[in-house]
């Protein structure tokens, strides 16, 4: 039996200009739920959380809450210090900053999570609560949601959602459609789905084939029953049928008559559509001149501090093996991002020494997306340094979502999401054979990460990235390396054993 009623939504429809953004009849939250909404990028769900907290109104239809909520936004909206809990401040790890003028990305997260809590409201609306945090304070955040009674997240963070979720909710073409469970339950359910598609497509087309060959085989066998007899002129046969009503005749016209019941049946079948099936084939990474060493990057004894004097680094070692794909790990304001710069002598040591092999090239994602030509196609861009052919670069593109029409259009007409997959596109196509990236799953949705990472794990060079998504590291990395105090760089092993052994 069902708890009882906290919100529901009924008839609800949302445009901003000529899009329709939402469209659904009816959406109900019943008490001890917490439900994930997933989606693409556009699709909707920052829109939807907004209507259901009564911060917009919608076009038509109505939202009733019967209960009192919070809604954590995903940029930050202030907090009131005097309404802070101090048992939550605490729990977040953010005492000492209620009163500091200026704090950092992931320290505003806590605080305005800490402020969440304190509110003790029933009902919470979540919009990427994890942005800024590093993996111990989303850690600590799933521990805190856990403890909460009912909640609606937003999340790219499928191992949140994986923790959290009784239910899923995807955000398609302005509907929604529910999944009971958590989000491997819904992408479980997703490829059942899709398996049964398959099965209808192929049922379709099999009995689609049988009845045309038996369409055909009826239209020719009424044809060599109408031929006239050796010496019978049409007249004849007319005048003869019509005061014999000849059998022969009469089992043509059957014929045509069966032949012309299969044409009916054919025009009224349910045409079932192909399920979208992605191109398989891979870059020829030979073309990239890939080195041949077993460890393409060294790094000894480093030391680095910033002009603060801050010390980053102090002694560290670390190194990356051929065809490794290597996650860096660790708390927010360790050295991640400075470990990739120092990799790519952005920045020079004090002691110690980074060795890149002659043979590398590196890649780097262009965050500023420099490197695109606005007034180009998104296919000349792809092909402007590309050591793969066209047919190779359209299927990169394809597998990473975007379409045949997108490949026609302008770079300065794609969204920011777009311009990303653009940039990786280029990277996948080019001469590098050693992929430095930072954050890569920043601004893509949950489609487009699990495209990438995909890719990610077929890529035959060398790949180290820094990441807080678990999931993601979990799905690509082969080896993990843990920036740790601020001093030294661990090597820990493969992620299944960083995080079983709870990422310490």
């Amino acid at each position: 039996m069902r708890e009882k009623i906290f919100l529901q939504a009924e008839h609800i429809a949302v445009s901003f200009g000529e899009q329709k953004v939402l469209d659904f009849d009816r959406f109900v939250v019943y008490q001890g739920e917490r439900i994930g909404l997933v989606g693409a990028n556009g699709a909707g769900k920052t829109t939807l959380l907004r209507v259901l907290a009564g911060e917009l109104e919608p076009d038509a239809g109505t939202v009733r809450l019967m209960c009192d909520t919070h809604f954590f936004r995903q940029f930050s909206e202030g907090i009131d210090p005097f309404e802070l809990n101090g048992k939550e401040t605490k729990a977040m790890r953010v005492q000492d900053k209620i009163w500091q003028e200026t704090v950092s990305g992931g320290e505003d997260t806590r605080m305005r999570l800490a402020w969440m809590f304190s509110s003790a409201k029933r009902l919470v609306f979540l919009d990427e609560p994890t942005a800024n945090l590093d993996m111990k304070g989303i850690a600590l955040l799933k521990r805190k949601l856990l403890e909460l009674d009912t909640m609606i997240i937003v999340s790219h963070d499928r191992a949140l959602l994986n923790a959290l979720c009784t239910r899923i909710v995807e955000v398609r073409d302005g509907k929604l459609t529910s999944y009971e469970g958590n989000y491997d339950d819904y992408t479980r359910l997703k490829e059942q789905a899709v398996r049964r598609q398959w099965t209808e497509y192929e049922n379709y087309t099999s009995e689609k084939k049988r009845l045309e060959k038996v369409y055909v085989q009826k239209k020719q066998k009424a044809a060599s029953i109408e031929k006239l007899p050796k010496g019978m002129t049409p007249r004849e046969a007319g005048l003869r049928n019509f005061l014999s009503k000849h059998p022969k005749d009469a089992k043509a016209g059957r014929m045509e008559a069966s032949a012309k019941n299969v044409l009916e049946r054919l025009e009224h079948m349910e045409v079932k559509e192909k399920p979208r099936e992605l191109p398989k084939m891979r870059p020829d990474f030979r073309l990239t001149n890939p080195p041949e060493n077993a460890v393409v990057i060294r790094g000894e004894g480093i030391s680095f501090s910033y002009e603060n004097g801050a010390e980053i680094f102090r002694d560290a070692s670390f190194q990356i093996r051929n065809r490794s794909r290597v996650a860096v790990v660790g708390e927010n304001g360790m050295g991640k991002t400075t470990l990739l710069k120092l990799i790519r002598e952005e920045y020079p040591l004090e002691e110690g020494s980074i060795y890149v092999v002659p043979k590398a090239s590196i890649g780097l994602l262009d965050q500023n997306m420099a490197s695109i030509d606005y007034d180009k196609t998104v296919i000349e861009n792809v092909m402007k340094d590309s050591v793969q052919s066209e047919s190779i670069a359209r299927t990169i593109l394809a597998r990473l979502l975007l379409s045949a029409q997108d490949m026609g259009k302008k770079a300065a007409v794609l969204s920011g999401g777009e311009r990303i997959k653009l940039a990786f596109a280029k990277l996948f196509v080019g001469r590098a054979n050693v992929l430095i990236l930072d954050e890569p799953t920043n601004y893509l949705d949950i489609p487009s990460v699990e495209a990438l990472e995909e890719m990610f794990s077929e890529y035959e060079g060398v790949l180290v990235f820094v990441s807080h998504d678990e999931a993601f590291i979990r799905a690509c990395a082969t080896e993990i390396l843990e920036v740790r105090d601020g001093r030294t760089v661990n090597y820990l092993g493969t992620p299944e054993e960083f995080f079983g052994a709870g990422a310490q």
